[in-house]
């Protein structure tokens, strides 16, 4: 009877890389299946480690994560009060959005420091040539500015 790697583990006793290693000295002689894997034979296992420990086997396999709830399933039932919580939790993420979003809005005027006259020029006129600067309400003012208008 030919055995996979996992059952071959199993009746051993042997850890996976103590096989693996064996059949890469070539103590433990192996088959490759159609599917590419290694098969074991029986005899050739008794005959490397000797007696095999009895396995017992299962009529029907149990699902590899028995742990984890029918909820977490994605085709599962969303039962109402997760969908309540899920709610709440988007809710919650939409306010610190929104809370992000003023924080990085411009408003012109916001900050009076930007807005406010030199000192230097305060009270007097300016000098012959000299344009009057005039205040800038939003960035196209702010590049006319570098483009000498």
């Amino acid at each position: 009877m030919l055995h996979t790697i996992t059952e071959a583990i199993a009746l051993t006793g042997k850890s996976r890389r103590t096989i693996y290693n064996h059949c890469d000295q070539g103590r433990l002689s192996y088959s490759i299946g159609p599917d590419g894997r290694r098969y074991f034979d029986t005899a050739e296992l008794i005959r490397v480690y000797g007696p095999l420990h009895a396995v017992a086997h299962r009529e029907s396999p149990e699902s590899a994560q028995v742990c984890t709830p029918e909820i977490a399933h994605p085709d599962g039932p969303l039962t109402e009060a997760t969908a309540l919580r899920l709610i709440a939790a988007i809710e919650r993420l939409v306010e610190i959005e929104e809370k992000k979003l003023l924080l990085l809005e411009h408003k012109p005027g916001s900050r009076p420091e930007l807005n406010a006259p030199t000192t230097s020029n305060q009270g007097s006129e300016p000098e012959a040539g000299q344009n009057k600067r005039k205040k800038a309400e939003n960035f196209a003012d702010l590049l006319s500015v570098l483009d000498g208008n």
